[in-house]
Parts: structure tokens; C-alpha cells; sequence
């Protein structure tokens, strides 16, 4: 059995839980889009978030990842418009996740998730997602976040 932290990351925070998850013995497996913007400003913000609004499949790098039955999964996703993030959205639909026992950890840059819990919920999953706002803002809330949950 592997145990793989799925993520996707723009502004580092991503980067940093998957860190916290690498010291738990979780194997980081970073999404890339084929094309990556230079910087994220207003109008990546805005893009992006209409992305995820329209439920939009994003272009993804290559990732050299298989899934077994067996496997622990958990995905970490910016919260974009109050959703998951399209890249992760776009990887979830390639695999068969188990609904049962496939974990998320969330990090708005904000504090609203109502509509991506209703969103995971709705795909079939069934774990409770751990939200962690800010992660590189408070990273000892952080720490003390994962250390609690897995």
C-alpha cells in the first residue's frame, strides 16, 4: 500500500503541506498545468475561479502516478470561487478513488468552503476535509492541523 498527498499549488501553500505530508510518509505527487502562468495577479484570480465556477478540465502536465486498489489517498486544492481547484477536479475524473477513504486537505486563501464541501460531498466522497486557511501565514496552526489529523 503507497500513500500519496495529490496537489496542486500556485502560491506555495500547496508546496508546504505537502512537505508536512512527506514527513507523515505520504508521497507528494504536484499537478502542473501544461501551461503555466508567469504570475497570479487579478486577472489569473479571475480566470481561474471562472474556471472552476464552469466546472473547466485544465490541460495537466504529465504525471507518472498509478493507482492501486490499496492505496491512501489525500488531495490538497486551493479553494478557487469556492471550489476545488480545476486541475485537481481534472486529475479526479482520470482515476477511480476510492469514495470511502480518500481524504482531502483544503487551503482557501479565505475563509469560505461552503461550496466545495457540498462539492465533495456531491462527487460521492465521504471523509470530512481538513481546512487549513492561510498555511503559510500560520504555520504553526498548520503543523499542529496535520499532526491532528493524520
Amino acid at each position: 500500500m503507497a500513500k500519496y498527498f495529490i496537489y496542486f499549488s500556485f502560491t506555495g501553500n500547496g508546496d508546504y503541506i505537502a512537505e508536512l505530508m512527506h514527513e507523515k510518509g505520504y508521497e507528494p505527487v504536484k499537478l502542473e498545468l501544461v501551461k503555466k502562468p508567469n504570475k497570479i495577479g487579478f486577472w489569473q484570480i479571475l480566470k481561474y475561479g471562472g474556471h472552476a465556477g464552469f466546472r473547466k478540465k485544465e490541460k495537466l502536465a504529465h504525471v507518472d502516478f498509478s493507482l492501486k486498489e490499496d492505496d491512501e489517498i489525500v488531495f490538497g486544492s486551493p479553494i478557487w470561487n469556492d471550489r476545488l481547484s480545476t486541475p485537481i477536479t481534472t486529475f479526479m475524473d482520470r482515476y477511480n478513488f476510492n469514495k470511502e477513504t480518500t481524504r482531502f486537505i483544503l487551503y482557501p486563501a479565505g475563509e469560505t468552503t461552503k461550496k466545495s464541501l457540498k462539492q465533495i460531498k456531491k462527487l460521492g466522497f465521504i471523509s470530512e476535509p481538513l481546512v487549513i486557511s492561510y498555511p503559510l501565514k500560520k504555520t504553526e496552526e498548520c503543523k499542529a492541523l496535520i499532526e491532528g489529523a493524520f
